[in-house]
C-alpha cells in the first residue's frame, strides 16, 4: 500500500513538472512576439522620409542601388547606422563581432524576421569609404538600396564642375 501511495505521489509530481514546463514554453513564445515596432518601416522612414528621395549620391562607377553619404568622422558613420534602427544601439537584434562588424536583425511588430543590416567599418587606406552598411536581399527589395557607404568629407571625390562640392557645402550647413 505504501508503494502504491509513493508511486501516486511521484506520478502527481511528474505531471506537475510537465505542466509547469509546458507553461514555461508558452512564456518563451510570448517573448518572441516582437517589440511592437515594424523595423523595416522605421528603416524606410530613415532612408527616405515620407516618399522623398533617398539622401545620398552615387559615386563614380557604383551602382545606383549603392548610396554614398558624407560624414565628418568614422564615429559619425556609426552614429548614422544607429539612427537607421529603432532604439539605436539598444536594439534587441544587434550582435557585434571582434572586427567591429555589427549585424542587426530586423523584425516586424510581431517578431517575424524582415532582413538584416550589416555595418562594417573600413580600416583600409585604399578604400574611399570609412564604413559600409549592407542591406540583406529582403531589405534591398523593399528599399531599393543595397549598400550605404559613408565617406569622410576629406576623402569625398570632387567632380571637375564642383557640383558635388556645392552639394556637400549645403549639407554641412
Amino acid at each position: 500500500m505504501k508503494k502504491l501511495k509513493l508511486i501516486q505521489v511521484w506520478a502527481v509530481m511528474l505531471v506537475s513538472c510537465l505542466s509547469l514546463s509546458m507553461l514555461t514554453g508558452c512564456d518563451d513564445d510570448e517573448k518572441n512576439e516582437g517589440n511592437g515596432v515594424n523595423d523595416l518601416a522605421y528603416l524606410q522612414s530613415r532612408l527616405a522620409p515620407a516618399g522623398e528621395k533617398v539622401y545620398g549620391v552615387q559615386v563614380g562607377t557604383d551602382g545606383e542601388e549603392i548610396v554614398s553619404r558624407p560624414v565628418a568622422t568614422a564615429l559619425d558613420a556609426l552614429a548614422e547606422f544607429y539612427l537607421l534602427i529603432p532604439d539605436g544601439a539598444k536594439h534587441e537584434g544587434l550582435s557585434t563581432a571582434a572586427d567591429g562588424t555589427i549585424t542587426c536583425r530586423l523584425t516586424d511588430a510581431d517578431g517575424r524576421p524582415q532582413g538584416t543590416l550589416t555595418y562594417k567599418p573600413s580600416t583600409s587606406l585604399t578604400i574611399y569609404y570609412c564604413a559600409e552598411v549592407t542591406l540583406s536581399a529582403e531589405l534591398f527589395r523593399a528599399t531599393g538600396v543595397s549598400q550605404l557607404r559613408y565617406i569622410t568629407y576629406d576623402r569625398w571625390p570632387e567632380s571637375s564642375s564642383g557640383f558635388v562640392k556645392d552639394i556637400l557645402e549645403q549639407i554641412k550647413k
